[in-house]
């Protein structure tokens, strides 16, 4: 039986779609061990299985860790690594409930602490950085030799991949904000 590894990347509203790959993965029989910040899932060959997945979002400071822990314990959930200040869990589906949060206001709530924690930092990067030093490179104008053109290359496709980024993240906290909507 062989392990296997696969590269995926999810961005921070797709969490949910993370939880079902994983749970799609268990089903063909590749239980999920860990993942790496480069977007590297490590699985281990099983037999096939209908094991939930969830993450939750939320950073704890250490002397709360134990006790959040124990939390999900106690409602069997198996606690398998934290990345980027997400917690991942585990069970077997047991006909119980599979949801580690209880209501929609739980959820926007963890949503906001991804957007206040993830998001804003992202956006206040792209806009005090990236772009004053597109507009320098643009004032200035000096794109004679090969170094200041690969920069402006660069500089360029930085600009593409944070735009896609956050659109597709502000997409996918838009549609998760209309799922969960909390009246």
């Amino acid at each position: 039986m062989a392990d296997k590894k696969e590269y995926r990347w999810f961005l921070l509203p797709e969490y949910e779609e993370e939880e079902q790959y994983l749970s799609d993965m268990a089903k063909k029989g590749y239980l999920f061990e860990r993942v790496t910040i480069f977007g590297a899932y490590h699985f281990k060959k099983s037999e096939p299985t209908n094991m939930i997945y969830r993450l939750d979002f939320n950073p704890q400071k250490k002397e709360n860790r134990d006790s959040y822990l124990q939390m999900y314990r106690d409602y069997g959930w198996t606690y398998l690594q934290d990345l980027n200040d997400y917690s991942y869990f585990c069970k077997e589906e047991d006909g119980t409930d599979d949801e580690i949060f209880n209501d929609n206001e739980s959820r926007m709530e963890m949503m906001e602490r991804i957007y206040k924690r993830k998001m804003l930092p992202i956006l206040v990067i792209f806009l005090c950085c990236l772009i004053p030093q597109g507009m320098r490179m643009i004032m200035t104008g000096n794109f004679t030799d090969t170094i200041s053109i690969m920069f402006y290359i660069l500089w360029i496709a930085l600009m593409v991949i944070y735009i896609i980024m956050l659109t597709r993240c502000a997409a996918g906290f838009d549609r998760l904000r209309k799922k969960y909507d909390v009246k």
